[in-house]
């Protein structure tokens, strides 16, 4: 029967068991100092690649979804509710906790946020690094797949972008740590490792959707690398060797499927995808963005969005990234065929089911363009490297020339395997260095940075009087699909600390003011197409009926719909205004020589209502949104205003 690592014991192959004879073993003294060597050759790879991520990180900061989840941990109690909504299809409670607590120590701290993330990488390299040493041992050779994990520029997008990183580096951290106690526990059988490798899944699941379909991969590894005999049959020799095991694992696939399918659906999740838009995300993702980001291009990126570059390679970079991975194939073959082509199979596999399907699903109704997003395909990395190895190396356990397959393989020159693979090794980290570098180009992170700063220092000082209305904020921050939450109301309150309620709840105001583009706080002015009302000609005050004033208007709910009164009242008068039937009161304060008074209307309606006591003169009536009298920084303005004076 050919060797596998649990064909003895039943199905334990125990580390204690030699696998060199004591002539040909090395001395107690070698192995510690060659071990000590590899280790830390491989942390100084690592550190040297978190360096490199973290000067990018310096060029990113928060935009798009990552203002929505900031702004829903502050506006939500920490409910089972809000742990386990879905968010665009995602079903997160994990990454939702760590968004509340974040928030709650410092909203849109970009140091702490990223920190935070950059931590977690660290986390799954040093874990990966775990896992290469535990099955192939601490020698040289797993420095190659290492730098694939850890170096591969697939990785960084999805790391520079925060909302992004929530589910996808906790998810690589998961995978590898699953992979590990895996191992570990179908080499030992130690119920230690069994719960260890479930509480990993279970970590996954929280972060990602995507965990749903990690029991499957250690499944799949354990039958194709774990579990002897011929593959037709070795599923069941797996199931059989390890039942609690595998019935634990499928207990979780099916739990997580029926916790996500209860929860209510989201117009933004999943969905039927389009036929045309499918196949060509499916092109790009799997024949061009994963072959070419996977062996260190592209060394540009574009087009650029607002949350960096995309992977859209030439075709020449394509087939010479096809060249590359055919070489890596063909050489595996001939070199240790039966474990190679069962490495590359369940890498094809893991893109195909773990990657492509549910982006397809998620994202199948869309542009084609998003099949060039490697953040979709990031956490392949990981798997490739671990196919990488499992296509080249023997495991430790399999060193002894008793234990090799009895099939005869081609021998290749070791000199020369270990050339040309510290060659290419030096080659691949030196080509994703410079396309992790040519990535931080396309972050925009500096003008995002300038923004928020400038509203946190303006939200600092709001005048008592003041009411600060909401308006969207500028399309480069969060964009327009996302209605209604990506008003400053809701996504900028949290930088107010005090006065976040003042900016989430705005209450009437005698003075209007609104966030500009640039993030200062100004004085409003009504939008050009707002409905305006005013006095007869030959007369001072707007006309009205038994002391009501009723006017036709088509609103459907803007949160950004103000009603402006100008009035002049010898007294505080208490007026009732509102939309339809839904009305509400409040006190216009005296004002004998003329003022004005602003209402929030964000109701839906079909006339606009206003009774005012027959005391009140209105001089002029205003509905719609209201906009910034000046862009840019209002001192310059006023500097520039008084030169030209």
């Amino acid at each position: 029967m050919p060797h596998s690592v649990t064909s003895v014991d039943g199905g334990v192959n125990p580390d204690s068991r030699l696998t060199t004879s004591p002539a040909t073993a090395p001395s107690e003294r070698e192995v510690p100092q060659k071990s000590h060597r590899v280790v830390l050759a491989g942390a100084a790879l690592i550190a040297l690649t978190l360096g490199l991520r973290a000067w990018v990180l310096r060029h990113a900061y928060f935009i798009e979804d990552d203002f929505l989840f900031v702004a829903d941990a502050a506006a939500s109690p920490l409910t089972f509710d809000y742990l386990t909504s879905l968010h665009k299809g995602h079903f997160m409670p994990g990454a939702k906790l760590l968004v509340a607590v974040l928030t709650a120590l410092s909203p849109y701290n970009w140091t702490l946020a990223a920190g935070t993330m950059l931590a977690l990488h660290g986390a799954a390299a040093a874990a990966t690094f775990r896992l290469l040493g535990e099955v192939w041992g601490w020698r040289w050779a797993i420095l190659a797949p290492l730098a694939v994990a850890v170096c591969a520029p697939l990785t960084v997008p999805v790391l520079a972008w925060w909302s992004a990183a929530l589910n996808a580096i906790p998810f690589q951290l998961a995978t590898a740590l699953a992979l590990l106690w895996t191992v570990r526990y179908l080499r030992h059988g130690r119920e230690r490792d069994a719960w260890l490798a479930a509480a990993a899944v279970v970590g996954g699941m929280a972060f990602s959707v995507k965990a749903l379909l990690l029991p499957l991969l250690l499944f799949a590894v354990a039958v194709a690398f774990h579990t002897p005999g011929p593959l037709t049959w070795a599923p069941s020799a797996a199931l059989r060797a390890r039942p609690r095991f595998w019935t634990g694992m499928g207990a979780l696939f099916l739990g997580y499927l029926v916790v996500y399918m209860s929860r209510p659906a989201d117009a933004e999740g999943a969905g039927v995808p389009a036929l045309k838009a499918a196949l060509g995300q499916a092109r790009r993702l799997l024949l061009e963005t994963f072959p070419v980001g996977a062996v260190g291009g592209p060394f540009s990126w574009g087009p650029v969005t607002p949350a960096g570059g995309l992977l859209q390679p030439h075709p020449a970079l394509v087939a010479a990234a096809w060249t590359v991975l055919a070489a890596m194939v063909g050489v595996s073959l001939l070199h240790r065929p039966r474990w190679a082509w069962r490495a590359w199979a369940l890498l094809v596999g893991y893109l195909v089911c773990v990657d492509l399907v549910p982006t397809l699903v998620a994202r199948g109704r869309y542009h084609e363009l998003v099949g060039y997003d490697p953040r979709y395909v990031a956490d392949a990395a990981l798997v490739f490297a671990f196919c990488v190895a499992w296509a080249f190396l023997a495991p430790r356990w399999e060193e002894s020339a008793a234990q090799r397959p009895v099939r005869q393989r081609i021998r290749l020159p070791r000199r020369l395997l270990r050339g040309t693979a510290a060659g290419a090794t030096a080659g691949f980290v030196a080509a994703a260095s410079v396309s992790t570098a040519a990535y931080a180009d396309t972050l925009s992170g500096d003008r995002v940075h300038w923004y928020l700063d400038t509203v946190r220092a303006s939200l600092a000082a709001i005048p008592e009087e003041a009411g600060v209305f909401p308006r969207p904020v500028p399309e480069d921050i969060v964009l327009p699909w996302n209605g209604h939450r990506r008003f400053s109301s809701f996504l900028l309150s949290p930088l107010a600390g005090d006065d976040a309620e003042r900016i989430a709840d705005p209450q009437p105001a005698a003075l209007p003011m609104v966030l500009n583009d640039a993030g200062f706080l100004v004085v409003a002015e009504p939008a050009p197409d707002s409905v305006f009302l005013g006095p007869p000609d030959d007369g001072e005050c707007v006309e009205t009926l038994d002391g009501q004033v009723l006017h036709q208007v088509s609103t459907f709910g803007h949160p950004g719909h103000v009603l402006g009164l100008s009035y002049v009242s010898d007294r505080d008068a208490e007026t009732t205004v509102g939309l339809d039937t839904v009305t509400q009161t409040t006190v216009l304060p005296a004002a004998p020589y003329g003022g004005s008074w602003y209402v929030p209307l964000t109701g839906k309606g079909q006339t606009l209502v206003i009774k005012v006591p027959d005391e009140v003169c209105l001089t002029w009536v205003t509905f719609g949104e209201l906009v910034p009298s000046v862009e840019g920084n209002p001192w310059e303005q006023e500097d520039l205003e008084e030169k030209t004076e």
